[in-house]
């Protein structure tokens, strides 16, 4: 999780967390936003052996694990399309008929993205920007290159994973300002598109 410091950050992983559902199986997200939510993680007064000493994790309930849903019940597939890190993937499931799935042969559309998700940081300025210190680790446009809203410019690595950094704007790049292995900080203009 990111975010502008570290209050901002936390307040976004626990509302994250407690967002999410996850149902057949046991998870560590009622920990997480205990430790999340206490002060000394927030003051960074915690250490390596803090959740063993001090972290009192007594009145997290082991709830026991329901299953999704009734395995007599018979199961349809189900095709939807999901976006991970600015990249569209079509994932097949199989849920319980009884979830209304309907039986329709006519493929949907997939959705459009959003003006939103598809701004960068720039906010459609057309300078774009990394949202967080890394390493570049790959460059995919080139000066003159036209490029559109939403289409990844540059990867970034950062904490182990690459992330797709995307332009904030359609239009021609002007100019690059890193190049591969070039280590950049948060708030860096990486492309500049006009």
């Amino acid at each position: 999780m990111w975010g502008r410091d570290r209050d901002v950050a936390i307040a976004r992983a626990v509302r994250a967390l407690k967002e999410m559902v996850v149902e057949g199986i046991a998870t560590t997200i009622p920990a997480d936003i205990a430790i999340l939510e206490h002060p000394d993680f927030a003051a960074v007064t915690h250490s390596t052996k803090w959740v063993e000493e001090v972290l009192d994790l007594s009145h997290i309930g082991t709830a026991p694990i329901t299953p999704a849903g009734d395995d007599n019940e018979p199961l349809v597939q189900r095709t939807t399309t999901v976006e991970v890190n600015g990249r569209r993937f079509d994932v097949k499931l199989w849920v319980p008929e009884s979830a209304g799935v309907a039986t329709s042969s006519a493929k949907a559309k997939k959705p459009t993205r959003s003006a939103a998700a598809s701004a960068g940081a720039g906010g459609g300025s057309g300078k774009v920007s990394v949202p967080m210190q890394g390493t570049i680790v790959k460059i995919l446009v080139e000066v003159g290159q036209t490029v559109e809203a939403g289409q990844s410019v540059v990867v970034l690595e950062a904490m182990k994973m690459e992330n797709q950094i995307e332009a904030d704007k359609s239009g021609v790049v002007k100019a690059i300002n890193v190049k591969t292995g070039d280590t950049v900080g948060a708030g860096d203009v990486v492309v500049v598109i006009e």
